[in-house]
């Protein structure tokens, strides 16, 4: 590496206020310090997003009603709860979780799906329900692993919120993982299983998924693949890990095969014409700054794209906070921009 691109990276580190001066130290605005990521949250804190997780709740148990097209709305329901979560975990300060929840309700939020449910007793033995269709179809990516992204986030948002796993609840929750069918069989998977890493070793796994996401991104900067494939190789490398954390390790596992298939396709890529994405602007604000979401709030993308603006920066950070490899964290920052940008 030239010095002058030496320079030039540790001026764009600066000038985002992502490093320590003379330290080399990743600030924790970024990538947030694990043990205080994993502190008892206070009576406060635990009540922010509480409104959004029964709200994408009920969202996403009505995605497959009739009329409805439940991979459009479990997009828009599974950024609702995503939002709830980003907001926890990285303790956004007012004024950004302002901005942020007035994003969902321009854009998400008017749907019917998100009428609230009528109340009800919670009956918890029916979750198991939702374990059971989840892992029926988990050995084949559906939908770019909707089939997991969807029911993963449900699950965490009743083990967050469990008064609102009710019946009426729970059997339209079913209904959406339900709606993307059971396993066809396991597919073709990879012979060689060298260089792919598993649940077994979890901060392995997460270096695993970031550094496949900073390969189908390149791809698409560069012309080729698609922007979704490195996305989604974040938000189902995500649900994936949250599953095998929950306990359901079992289940977690047999989607790591097909996880796999799905990181080759992204490696072949897809040519789109050999046009490369605009570079970022010198310092665009991140995810967890209000500015960021006023910006967001300017574009006018389609329902799913938007879904995305929300769910991708939650997988990124949630994964980014066990992340030990300062050379890689780097390489995140400095395709920072690009994450939900080029949607």
């Amino acid at each position: 590496m030239s010095r002058s691109t030496e320079v030039t990276r540790r001026d764009l580190l600066q000038r985002t206020g992502l490093i320590a001066a003379g330290a080399g130290l990743w600030s924790d605005a970024l990538f947030p310090n694990p043990a205080e990521a994993d502190e008892k949250k206070s009576p406060a804190e635990a009540a922010v997003g509480r409104r959004e997780i029964l709200k994408g709740l009920d969202g996403m148990s009505r995605a497959a009603d009739p009329g409805n097209d439940a991979f459009v709305c479990g997009h828009t329901a599974a950024a609702v709860i995503s939002s709830a979560f980003f907001c926890r975990e990285q303790k956004l300060d007012d004024e950004a979780r302002k901005e942020l929840l007035a994003l969902l309700e321009a854009r998400l939020l008017t749907k019917p799906i998100f009428e609230p449910r009528e109340e009800d007793r919670a009956a918890p033995e029916l979750v198991d329900g939702l374990v059971q269709d989840l892992d029926a179809g988990i050995d084949t990516l559906r939908r770019s692993g909707h089939n997991i992204i969807f029911a993963v986030v449900s699950l965490k948002a009743l083990k967050a919120e469990p008064d609102a796993a009710t019946p009426a609840r729970v059997k339209g929750l079913r209904a959406t993982v339900q709606s993307f069918g059971k396993s066809n069989g396991p597919g073709n998977r990879p012979k060689d299983k060298d260089g792919f890493a598993d649940l077994g070793d979890e901060q392995k796994f997460v270096r695993f998924v970031f550094e496949e996401y900073l390969r189908a991104l390149d791809l698409y900067l560069n012309g080729k693949g698609h922007h979704g494939m490195a996305g989604h190789l974040l938000t189902v490398g995500h649900a994936l890990l949250e599953l095998h954390r929950m306990g359901y390790k079992e289940t977690a596992q047999k989607g790591v095969a097909a996880y796999w298939q799905f990181v080759e396709q992204a490696r072949r890529g897809a040519d789109l014409g050999g046009k490369k994405v605009q570079a970022p602007p010198p310092a665009p604000p991140t995810p967890l700054k209000r500015d960021y979401w006023v910006e967001q709030g300017k574009r006018r993308p389609g329902e799913i794209v938007s879904s995305h603006l929300v769910k991708y920066p939650y997988s990124f950070y949630a994964l980014a906070k066990d992340l030990r490899d300062d050379a890689l964290k780097q390489r995140l920052l400095e395709k920072l921009h690009h994450l939900t940008a080029v949607t």
